[in-house]
């Protein structure tokens, strides 16, 4: 069920009314039934699958609480990382075993079609990499006494699948989202300032989703074909639009979660902060997905030593951390050469930060020349995330760094559009105090804005397109 459906809106209508004006005591009943039921309509196997894996992570945590044994952990640690690296990394593994071994027969392509004919097929849950963070992130905080509180079972099940952050974050922490789990019966009804800007965070997610992310990715998707001839204007304007697409469509869906959860009185955070505006690759980081940052730098980066080792390990940590983050993003190659590159990027920021180089220049050249020598860096190994085929991208990536002008086949009218959208999005991002000076006009733009959404799940939503991260 698509967020930019009808068949969403009028499923979260059911929800809300029922969630308030039903006894308070049926509150978590209507939130974990209308969970189960959200992600039932993808597939109710993996619904139980999903159950299990959480059932594992609790009375594997509560076994833990009693014994205090710290291969308890560990062995859930190893199922979770087992779970994912069966149903996402199991051809990649292979794969790299074929090439290791030189044994063809385990390369992906052969091991797929040795499966076809078996008539067998590994498919990915949906989700699964959100929800492996999230249950990982509850069963570490517990080990470490990060956070000690106790839940029933069924509460920390909620926390997993609380429909509106469930498929693609943002990823909570269980000191988030359990607490408020737990004062549901107490919950009051949102105020009217909660109400009007749960409002104004699923309309603008909408209109981000159909008017800007699935109109530009119909427009990029023919240059992402092999067979597609490219000059350097179109090879830049490909990963920058590509860029532009992710941000409006993963946004979106951040929006509309915030905007839903608002309207059921639980507060989700915040995901995006005006990347666009970063000064360097750190600061590109401190503003873009930022759970997700925010989870690696916790479970991955700071228990690897972070910065407090010394000086060539810490590089390590960073490339490390981003190795693993760009696996976390999809199992194969492009997203491995990615995360690396991000990793080196950093480290080489952060040799020159420790040599005295100011991230944020004091005067205004200084500060455009750096955010222009930063985007210039940025894109190219950004090709890795958007271009899967390694050999495409390397494609795009020669494009990129020679001075072929042959024109460019992309639709730049669309393209500055979406892109002026956008810088609009996040400039308020950047200073939402400039947001007063239209509150007076907020019942009037919500009318508006309203409208115009409607129209645009009863004309699009039926060819709508998956939200981009959902394949991860």
């Amino acid at each position: 069920m698509l967020f930019v459906t009808i068949e969403y809106l009028v499923f979260f209508i059911v929800v809300f009314f029922l969630f308030w004006s039903l006894p308070a005591r049926f509150r978590f009943w209507v939130l974990l039934v209308s969970s189960f039921y959200f992600y039932g309509t993808w597939s109710i196997p993996f619904l139980f699958h999903l159950i299990l894996i959480v059932a594992i992570n609790y009375y594997g945590m509560e076994l833990w609480r009693v014994y205090k044994q710290k291969f308890i952990f560990v062995f859930i640690m190893i199922i979770d990382i087992l779970n994912i690296a069966i149903f996402k990394y199991f051809y990649l593994l292979l794969d790299v075993l074929g090439h290791l071994l030189q044994i063809p027969i385990l390369r992906h392509h052969q091991v797929e079609e040795i499966f076809d004919v078996m008539g067998l097929k590994i498919f990915l849950p949906l989700g699964i990499s959100f929800y492996t963070f999230q249950i990982m992130s509850y069963s570490y905080d517990v080990f470490s006494g990060r956070y000690d509180k106790r839940h029933p079972f069924r509460e920390v099940l909620l926390y997993i699948l609380f429909f509106p952050q469930l498929i693609a974050g943002p990823i909570m922490r269980a000191e988030e989202l359990l607490p408020q789990i737990q004062n549901i019966k107490k919950l009051s009804f949102p105020t009217k300032e909660n109400l009007e800007k749960g409002f104004w965070l699923i309309l603008i997610g909408v209109v981000k989703k159909l008017l800007i992310a699935d109109i530009l990715a119909s427009v990029i998707a023919p240059l992402h074909d092999n067979q597609q001839t490219l000059s350097t204007g179109d090879a830049w304007l490909l990963v920058f639009s590509s860029l532009l697409m992710l941000y409006a469509d993963f946004s979106a869906y951040s929006d509309i979660a915030r905007g839903c959860g608002l309207f059921l009185g639980i507060h989700i955070p915040i995901n995006f902060r005006a990347p666009f505006f970063m000064v360097s690759h750190s600061d590109f980081w401190r503003r873009w997905h930022l759970t997700f940052s925010m989870w690696i730098r916790d479970y991955i980066y700071i228990p690897l030593g972070g910065s407090k080792v010394p000086e060539l390990r810490h590089y390590g940590n960073l490339i490390l951390t981003f190795f693993l983050g760009g696996l976390w993003h999809g199992a194969s190659y492009n997203f491995i050469f990615w995360g690396v590159f991000v990793g080196l990027s950093l480290s080489i920021e952060s040799f020159l930060f420790r040599r005295g180089l100011s991230e944020v220049p004091k005067s205004l050249l200084s500060k455009i020349l750096r955010r222009f020598i930063t985007w210039l860096i940025f894109l190219p190994q950004t090709t890795f995330f958007f271009v899967k085929d390694i050999d495409r991208a390397l494609y795009v990536l020669e494009k990129m760094l020679t001075f072929d002008f042959q024109g460019i086949s992309l639709n730049t009218e669309i393209i500055f559009f979406s892109t002026l959208s956008v810088l609009v999005f996040q400039f308020f991002e950047e200073y939402p105090e400039k947001l007063e000076r239209f509150r007076k006009y907020s019942f009037f733009l919500q009318m508006v804005f309203f409208v115009i959404v409607i129209f645009l799940l009863l004309e699009f939503s039926k060819t709508g397109q998956d939200f981009f991260y959902f394949q991860f």
